[in-house]
């Protein structure tokens, strides 16, 4: 018996270990389940709150003069005289008297024709003195009708025609002799001067470029997305005063940025064959307001557009496929919006949102609708 104890010894041994294992394993307590705590992440909301909102549309352009005009010469002769006025660069008043061209031969001429219109203006009353006593002789002796030779008809035809000839002769002088001084016919500035003293004219010979002061003018072209939101029609015409968008102007000169105000007062009527877009002019009155402005300035450009109502606006990013996040007690929700504008870093928009919704700002790695969160 003993034998066969020790021969079974190894396995009981070996079976007791299993059994006592796993009774250890069975009786150990069981480790108790804790949930994670889940931390809301803080947020930043704003408030939906519609509104009427005006469009503002983005442009650029170079202020250039609303009216230039090329000066050319109306007579032959020699400058001699160009006024300190009259230079590349600067300006002058209308009246000026800018540039003179010799006129003694223009003298002389005014001179003979007004001789000329004396001599006429004689043999005129001559001639009507002569046809009038012909006339009484006639109705004295004469019997019928007299010929037009007898009233000499043709003789004072004749000495009209002459009459008539020295006057627009004596007229064409005068304006010969005005026209050897070239005046400014409005304040402005010389952009470009192409004469000196002692050169020789012709009529036609080009003298100078000038252009007006009173008033510039920027082309602005408008993309084809904000030409809805303009609100004005697009066929060349001059706009009524009352009907001009007004134009926000901002530049950068001599280490100065400023602002100048203008107005849209007409569209051009086809589109540029470069940029594929439509433009329209601005007219920027030259006050106090304005005058830092100068030719070939380039400028950014801000245009009022369309006024619309029931306008929410929220930040560009807020918004991704037409749809939008809000927080509510809480949670974020998701919304489908409508959206008739982009402007910039903004969307205006139009439906899906309530007032005083709270609409998310801050980006999130993840969106979630039902995810907690927490507004800061």
């Amino acid at each position: 018996m003993r034998i066969k104890f020790k021969k079974f010894a190894p396995v009981i041994i070996i079976f007791a270990s299993i059994l006592v294992f796993t009774l250890m394993i069975k009786l150990k307590p069981e480790a108790e389940f804790q949930k994670p705590k889940v931390i809301p992440q803080v947020v930043e909301t704003m408030a939906a709150y519609p509104s009427e909102v005006k469009a503002k549309i983005s442009s650029q352009g170079t202020i250039r003069p609303e009216h230039e005009i090329l000066v050319t010469s109306e007579v032959s002769g020699k400058v001699e005289w160009i006024s300190p006025k009259f230079l590349d660069g600067a300006g002058f008043k209308a009246g000026d008297t800018l540039m003179k061209i010799e006129k003694r031969d223009y003298e002389l001429s005014l001179i003979l024709r007004e001789s000329n219109l004396f001599q006429a203006r004689l043999a005129l009353e001559r001639e009507e003195a002569e046809a009038n006593l012909a006339n009484i002789e006639w109705k004295r002796v004469g019997k019928g009708d007299a010929s037009s030779l007898t009233l000499r008809e043709p003789q004072l035809a004749q000495a009209k025609a002459v009459l008539a000839a020295a006057e627009a002769a004596y007229e064409q002088s005068k304006r010969n002799l005005k026209r050897t001084e070239i005046i400014a016919p409005f304040d402005g500035r010389v952009r470009k001067k192409m004469v000196d003293i002692g050169a020789n004219l012709v009529p036609g010979s080009r003298i100078a470029d000038i252009y007006n002061t009173l008033n510039y003018e920027v082309r602005l072209p408008v993309a084809d997305k904000d030409i809805p939101f303009l609100g004005i029609p697009l066929d060349g015409k001059t706009l009524l005063e009352s009907s001009r968008p007004r134009v926000l102007l901002t530049t950068s000169y001599g280490g100065d940025t400023f602002q100048a105000n203008g107005y849209i007062v007409r569209s051009e009527s086809q589109i540029d064959p470069k940029t594929r877009m439509i433009s329209v002019i601005a007219t920027i009155p030259m006050n106090k307001m304005n005058k830092k402005l100068k030719v070939g300035l380039f400028v950014n450009a801000e245009i009022d557009g369309l006024s619309f109502k029931n306008i929410t606006v929220v930040p560009r990013s807020a918004v991704k496929n037409d749809m939008i996040w809000v927080v509510e007690k809480n949670y974020l929700r998701k919304k489908s919006v409508e959206v008739i504008r982009y402007e910039d870093d903004l969307a205006f928009i139009t439906d899906g949102l309530n007032k005083n919704d709270r609409v998310l700002v801050t980006r999130l790695d993840s969106y979630v609708d039902g995810m907690t969160v927490r507004e800061n």
